[in-house]
């Protein structure tokens, strides 16, 4: 049995998962990464470094849920902020090395998982501790907010700074990292009296068995749905965006030219838009359903696609600017229906395992994007893969049938 954590630090971890969540929102590399990318290695091989970050999130997404549910979840942000801190280093000094960029890559992605389902599930446990687990949807929404009005700030900074030196922003990122490392070493592990430890998580297939059996309630195996294909419309919406403006911009794929300062301006405006949607989400499902909000959110992100596929015409980015609604509003639209549904011991796992499958999904997609050196078709590809995703939940909305899923867990 953990000891107890006291009232007095479990207030304190709600302040620190704040400050938590805005410095993993100082995204200043964001805005010009795959410029950077592309200034070096050209349009194929980034779309393979691209595919080497979701293929090692693959590799590590779950066993970091499970270390998160059996060893704690604050040694596990401490982890993944270290991750960070080495991977955007590495950036600092990979020049054109492709072995160099794909370890950054793939250690930014380490950073990735392992605050994958366990930064919501310490927001959570905390609450559940303190007895107001009620007060998760609006409270996660405002960290959520938060997170996003620093990525605003960041990303005009970043693609100011893109507009010097590409690397800068990741000198930016850097810092922001050593700062949310700093920020995760006085959190406690959120356990109260007669609280489970975190060891109490079964090991190794056990544990996954028990987590994938929650697939058996229809309205979780559609939520598990919504994030498998979230990640590929997510992911392609934002990724084609760098390439898309260089042409918009008139520039070529290798000279990034005025596209840095671009890009910062357009997410800024996007995160701008996601912070407004993060902090309304809870009203968002309350007027449409959870699905009927996910699907909406989804269909945005298709929409984006296909307009991209289809113009260049810098009237696009009035769209383009929703593109964050469903990055700011969905993960807590998830986390809020499915994380009351899990048994504490199994809920890092379970949300692991849903952006594992989406992690995958768009990996594969990265990869077989990684043949085409021409934009258009690299665009008409992922306006279809647009489409079929908002399908496949349509479908499934029928095919699963409905489900409440106000009850919480009682038994895993």
């Amino acid at each position: 049995m953990a000891p107890a954590a006291g009232g007095s630090a479990l207030e304190n971890n709600l302040r620190l998962y704040r400050r938590h969540r805005i410095a993993a929102g100082l995204l200043f590399w964001f805005p010009t990464s795959l410029l950077f990318f592309l200034e070096r290695v050209g349009l194929g091989a980034t779309l393979r470094l691209a595919a080497v970050y979701f293929l090692t999130v693959v590799v590590v997404e779950v066993p970091s849920g499970w270390f998160s549910d059996r060893v704690g979840r604050v040694r596990t942000l401490r982890f993944g902020a270290a991750a960070w801190v080495v991977g955007f280093a590495t950036f600092l000094v990979a020049g054109s090395s492709i072995i160099l960029l794909a370890l950054g890559q793939a250690l930014v992605a380490v950073g990735y998982a392992s605050f994958s389902g366990t930064d919501t599930s310490f927001h959570y446990d905390t609450l559940e501790a303190l007895g107001r687990s009620s007060d998760f949807d609006r409270a996660e929404a405002k960290a959520s907010r938060d997170a996003f009005l620093g990525t605003t700030a960041a990303a005009i900074v970043g693609g100011a700074l893109g507009l010097i030196d590409l690397r800068l922003p990741f000198a930016a990122s850097l810092l922001a990292a050593t700062y949310q490392l700093a920020v995760a070493v006085p959190m406690v592990e959120p356990t109260a009296p007669g609280d489970e430890s975190p060891g109490a998580a079964p090991a190794g297939a056990g544990q996954l068995r028990a987590a994938l059996r929650y697939l058996r309630r229809p309205g979780l195996a559609w939520i598990f749905l919504f994030m498998t294909v979230q990640e590929p419309l997510e992911g392609l919406a934002i990724d084609m965006i760098q390439p898309w403006l260089t042409e918009v911009a008139g520039a070529s794929l290798a000279e990034a030219g005025a596209a840095p300062i671009y890009s910062g301006l357009l997410v800024a405006a996007i995160s701008i838009i996601g912070a407004a949607a993060a902090a309304r989400s809870y009203q968002l499902r309350a007027a449409l359903g959870l699905r009927g909000a996910l699907g909406l959110l989804a269909s945005i992100e298709a929409l984006i696609l296909v307009g991209m596929a289809l113009t260049f015409s810098p009237w696009l980015t009035l769209v383009i600017a929703l593109r964050s609604t469903q990055a700011a509003a969905a993960p807590v639209l998830v986390a809020a229906a499915a994380t009351p549904l899990v048994m504490k011991r199994h809920r890092a796992t379970f949300l692991s395992l849903g952006s594992l499958s989406g992690r995958l999904a768009y990996g594969s997609v990265l990869i077989g994007l990684g043949f085409f050196d021409n934009l258009d078709d690299v665009l008409t590809v992922g306006a279809v893969i647009g489409v079929v995703s908002v399908a496949l939940l349509l479908a499934a909305h029928f095919i699963f049938g409905r489900d409440d899923l106000s009850a919480t867990a009682t038994s895993g």
